[in-house]
């Protein structure tokens, strides 16, 4: 028998009017029919939700405003217990998937029952849809600026400290918020990092796809981009630092956890300094470099474009 479950893509939005109907496109012509689609507006001004009531194309999406603007994560957390799906695919806005995401994340929950989480890599594209970096995909980028190969399949807890998935596309099963919680706000942008380090902490599988399976769009609004990189810097330290709490027996891999730490927070040296956080930001790099001399290596071989880059990874 076929493993067909019911999937709930859930679709955080805010003030997204100009993508989002770029998105749900893509979800409905997903290879997978067995598809519930939500939208979760969280307080638009923009017309987002009286465009999407009046428009029959996107009458297939079942759509809730929230209350008051609370942020990402929190309309995330909404859309958790609305869905009805056994398993729950999450895709931002201004973001898209590739036609065949969702049945290669069923086919892979299908073949390892255990999986907690289903990630892919992604495309990056500009704010009119074209592809930048000449095709280079999100984790391609990442790979050439740690010099770290990453490659397709099951993840560990310290492959993921040490080398972490962003949305778009996430896909989990509903039940494993049950016994890992939901998003956590306060450290979002960096709550799809959390999220996986407590996912692959509880014991489930986290599967990585090596495939371009989402379109991930870079623009000036972006939560997690170059104008809020210190932010996001200061966050995924914050993710770090939690995992290592609730995961002491990481420290058995010392050198990985040191060098992991180093890096966040030469990112977080490089973010500052360009912001005009000059001691801060050389403090920052300071520390870096103490706890890890290769991070001098690092900053002296990554031009100032490949830098502008190294502090929106995750």
């Amino acid at each position: 028998m076929i493993y067909a479950p019911l999937v709930t893509v859930i679709i955080p939005t805010y003030n997204r009017r100009e993508w989002i109907g770029i998105c749900l496109d893509s979800v409905k012509a997903q290879t997978y029919e067995h598809i519930e689609t939500l939208v979760i507006d969280d307080g638009s001004t923009d017309g987002t939700v009286e465009s999407l009531r009046s428009d029959p194309r996107y009458s297939f999406a079942r759509l809730h405003v929230q209350p008051k603007n609370g942020g990402a994560s929190v309309a995330r957390n909404t859309g958790i217990k609305m869905a009805k799906g056994e398993l729950i695919v999450f895709i931002d806005s201004d973001d898209a998937l590739l036609p065949d995401h969702v049945e290669t994340a069923v086919r892979v929950f299908e073949n390892h029952p255990n999986t907690g989480l289903f990630c892919c890599d992604s495309t990056i594209i500009d704010s009119n849809g074209e592809i930048l970096f000449e095709g280079r995909t999100w984790h391609q980028i990442q790979n050439e600026l740690r010099n770290q190969p990453l490659h397709g399949g099951f993840r560990s807890l310290i492959d993921i400290f040490q080398f972490s998935h962003i949305f778009p596309g996430f896909t989990l099963p509903k039940a494993v918020f049950e016994k890992i919680g939901d998003f956590d706000q306060s450290i979002f942008p960096m709550d799809d990092y959390d999220l996986s380090l407590r996912v692959a902490a509880a014991g489930y599988g986290v599967y990585y796809c090596d495939k371009p399976l989402a379109l991930r769009r870079e623009h000036t609004g972006q939560c997690s981009g170059v104008a809020n990189s210190i932010d996001t810097c200061q966050k995924q330290i914050r993710a770090l630092r939690a995992t290592l709490q609730r995961n002491p027996e990481l420290r058995a891999h010392s050198s990985t956890v040191n060098r992991r730490l180093a890096s966040a927070k030469m990112e977080l040296a490089v973010s500052r300094i360009r912001d005009g956080e000059r001691v801060g930001g050389f403090y920052n790099m300071l520390q870096a470099m103490v706890s890890d001399p290769v991070q001098l290596f690092r900053v002296a071989n990554l031009g100032r474009r490949r830098l502008q880059r190294l502090v929106t990874a995750g």
